[in-house]
């Protein structure tokens, strides 16, 4: 899988760890990322597949599941970069606050922390239509936004592990999320090399990207993880990373063709009363948010969806109804 910026992304079978072991936190540690096998079932990713067909298709723009020339951007929910549904409720939707309970999925995180008392994120998904149909879907090219999703001045160390529970199949022609193994290690002298760079940063801005031509993004070879249905990605917030479409498909495909949810859980020690009490709003008010859970951050308020015409035409999901398991991650 080749680019014209000659970065060579390597779509390779690593390997898959169980939720909680010592030996997926080893992996993680040294290589920035990790790959946790079955965090759901394939049941039960099939079952967050079909609550996310049911959202889109609630949302009342005419969205049908089974035709795919309903799926234009006229109906569909804006997106950001990678495909990433970011608003309109998506973060308190039934599949969202589905795949929060299920076990294994806290388990991993609560290992990495080493604290059951975690507090969930209220994000999104990733969804890809299939480009051969509209070559308007095919998400932009990875090589253009290589970033980590941590300031190197206002967050030292290890601060965020992010994830994604990936729905559908994967391949090399699909594409996928890329991540610079062990890149985790250049985040402590980035303020140095980069100072006139994060000057332009405001300290409350997590994404930091880097120069196409930056060394680091062939220190080692840039790798796009094979997973199954259930898998989920873990990576370090100082990673290297982005996501990155295939190069073909089969003319007749007409499915998604990538489905990935978005998860993070962090220590609920790191939010204060504050944070805690818009969290609880937002549950009540359907706001989503970042990964981030220790500060507020409205997804709702991106400038991408301030700027989106006819916001209004989305009709957001009910308020979830939550088992006390899916409470216990608010506050």
């Amino acid at each position: 899988m080749e680019n014209n910026l000659n970065i060579e992304i390597e779509y390779k079978t690593v390997p898959r760890f169980e939720s909680g072991s010592d030996e997926s936190i080893q992996y993680l540690e040294e290589q920035g990322y990790v790959v946790i096998k079955n965090a759901l079932s394939t049941a039960e990713a099939s079952k967050t597949l079909e609550l996310l067909w049911d959202y889109l298709e609630g949302l009342g723009t005419g969205i049908d599941r089974k035709d795919v020339s309903t799926w234009g951007d006229d109906r569909w929910p804006t997106c950001a970069h990678g495909g990433i549904m970011p608003s309109y409720g998506i973060g308190h939707s039934e599949a969202q606050w589905f795949l929060r309970g299920i076990p294994k999925v806290k388990k991993a995180f609560a290992k990495i922390w080493n604290t059951d008392e975690l507090l969930t994120s209220f994000d999104g998904v990733s969804l890809w239509r299939p480009w051969n149909i509209n070559p308007d879907w095919k998400t932009e090219s990875g090589q253009s936004w290589f970033h980590i999703d941590q300031h190197p001045i206002s967050k030292p160390g290890k601060q965020c592990i992010q994830g994604l529970v990936n729905l559908l199949p994967t391949s090399k022609e699909i594409g996928g999320n890329v991540i610079i193994p062990e890149s985790h290690n250049f985040f402590k002298d980035i303020p140095n090399e980069y100072e006139e760079r994060l000057g332009k940063l405001p300290l409350d801005i997590d994404h930091f990207r880097f120069p196409n031509d930056d060394p680091k993004l062939s220190s080692k070879p840039a790798i796009m993880c094979h997973m199954e249905p259930g898998d989920m990605l873990l990576w370090d917030s100082r990673t290297i990373h982005c996501s990155n479409s295939g190069t073909e498909l089969s003319n007749n495909t007409s499915s998604l063709i990538r489905a990935a949810s978005l998860i993070c859980m962090m220590p609920k020690s790191l939010s204060d009363e504050s944070v805690l009490e818009k969290r609880r709003e937002a549950v009540e008010k359907l706001i989503s948010t970042t990964n981030w859970t220790n500060s507020f951050r409205n997804a709702d308020e991106f400038p991408l969806i301030l700027e989106a015409q006819d916001r209004t035409k989305y009709k957001w999901p009910k308020k979830p109804i939550l088992n006390e398991y899916q409470k216990s991650l608010i506050d």
